[in-house]
């Protein structure tokens, strides 16, 4: 873990007038990569017991050129002499490997500043050249020693599953087992295993469509050996979650042939979480950014991937009762009685419609009394004459005890008033007359304006 990275550059380094070249150079004592852009020192020259490796073909190499006396520049040679024996396609391979590796490792120094991080072989180079050429790339290894270090694998190509079981040997072998092993692989190796979006529904959020793929033997590996397993997309990285499909075992009172949209609804599925199951007929996808990865400095942080796994367990429980109680409900609808027909009694004859009666005439308005202005020659009724009430009596004086006044005194008696004549009654205009009658106009005789009034023609 102490060890400085030290690394070829993306060219091959070439002693001065030999052809033999490595793309990479491991060294088996330090566990890294060899730089010699940054001096030999430490470095022993020759092939120092086998220490140096050839990453492409896995031949041991040979340090020249890193004696004092030396009057060449440090180069590294095969020990054949003669060039790599890794095809120019392998080395591009590696070289393409390298560099996808390094920007992974730089994109997790960007995230956590100051954290210790280094690109590391986690084996011997030497002891495996037995096994063939491997298509992974070094480690990234994060933090310090013990349970705190966090093993980070980027391959970008297929990788055997003898090979993912040895490296996993390996980092256990040298870190520790509480060391966490996490493999970061190529969005590429979804399309070879995609399968059918899932549509998701989780509690409290919008609905989405996560991704599935079918799980490889070397994922199954890693989660097998306490390991994790993501899947880089550009910004985002895919969290897996066991899908555990299933048809849902039909009851009593239940049915599920659903004749319209709901006809799938007995297909169902459940959630493993938060690794997925070993039984999981698939893996659905779960996306989180990131940044929301690696919030936690030195770790990286399943928060919202936790969360949004809860959530969708939640929703399946309601989606799992919601589902039954519709079915049972088909079922109710099916196989309700059907009940007696009620007998029909005969429709009423209708009624024979009454011929309206003719309305009644307006009742004649009373004649009035007979008065005497109706009769010729009667003076019309006249009102009765008030009563005539008895004079009273003459005043008495206000002399006390009775006594007459003297005759100068002059609270004199009043004068006795002589009652005088009745006014005779008012006289009034003779009644009219009734107007002659005018005889009708003969059969054909026209009446003019002087007939109306009693002239002659």
């Amino acid at each position: 873990m102490n060890a400085v990275r030290r690394r070829l550059g993306p060219g091959m380094i070439r002693a001065m007038g030999d052809e033999a070249s490595v793309s990479w150079v491991f060294d088996n004592a330090t566990r890294d990569w060899v730089d010699l852009a940054h001096g030999t020192t430490g470095l022993a020259p020759g092939l120092a017991g086998g220490r140096y490796v050839c990453w492409a073909c896995r031949e041991h190499l040979m340090l020249k050129g890193a004696r004092p006396d030396s009057k060449v520049s440090p180069y590294f040679s095969h020990t054949s002499g003669a060039d790599c024996a890794a095809a120019p396609a392998v080395r591009e391979q590696l070289e393409a490997d390298g560099r996808i590796v390094i920007e992974f490792q730089r994109r997790i120094t960007r995230a956590w500043p100051g954290v210790h991080c280094v690109l590391e072989a986690p084996f011997d180079a030497g002891a495996n050249a037995a096994a063939g050429r491997s298509v992974l790339p070094p480690a990234v290894v994060v933090g310090g020693d013990g349970n705190e270090v966090l093993v980070v694998e980027r391959p970008r190509r297929p990788v055997g599953t003898g090979e993912v079981e040895q490296r996993i040997q390996a980092v256990k072998a040298r870190y520790g087992g509480g060391a966490r092993h996490v493999w970061f692989w190529a969005k590429d190796a979804l399309q070879a295993a995609r399968l059918a979006d899932l549509a998701v529904l989780p509690r409290g959020l919008a609905k989405a469509r996560h991704a599935t793929i079918a799980p490889t033997e070397q994922q199954l590996a890693i989660l097998a050996a306490g390991g994790r397993v993501y899947f880089l997309d550009g910004q985002q990285v895919l969290i897996p979650y066991g899908v555990h499909d299933f048809d849902h075992e039909q009851r009593s009172e239940e049915d599920w042939d659903f004749p319209d949209w709901r006809w799938g609804w007995h297909r169902d599925w459940r959630i493993s979480h938060p690794v997925p199951a070993p039984d999981a007929t698939r893996w659905g996808l779960a996306p989180v950014t990131f940044d929301e990865l690696t919030r936690t400095r030195g770790v990286f942080s399943l928060a919202t991937a936790n969360d949004l796994m809860n959530r969708l367990e939640q929703s399946q429980r309601g989606r799992w009762r919601s589902r039954r109680s519709q079915a049972a409900a088909l079922y109710q609808e099916r196989h309700r009685p059907t009940p007696p027909a009620e007998p029909t009694a005969p429709l009423p004859m209708p009624a024979a419609e009454a011929s309206p009666e003719p309305p009644a005439p307006p009742a004649a308005p009373p004649e009035p009394p007979a008065s005497a202005a109706a009769v010729p020659g009667s003076r019309p009724h006249r009102p009765p004459l008030p009563e005539e009430r008895p004079e009273p009596e003459a005043q008495k004086t206000n002399q006390p005890d009775g006594e007459q006044l003297p005759e100068d005194s002059v609270y004199l008696p009043a004068a006795a008033v002589p009652p005088g004549p009745m006014p005779p009654p008012p006289a009034y205009p003779p009644a009219p007359g009734q107007p002659p009658l005018v005889p009708s106009p003969a059969q054909g005789q026209r009446r003019g304006w002087r007939s109306l009034f009693g002239l002659r023609t």
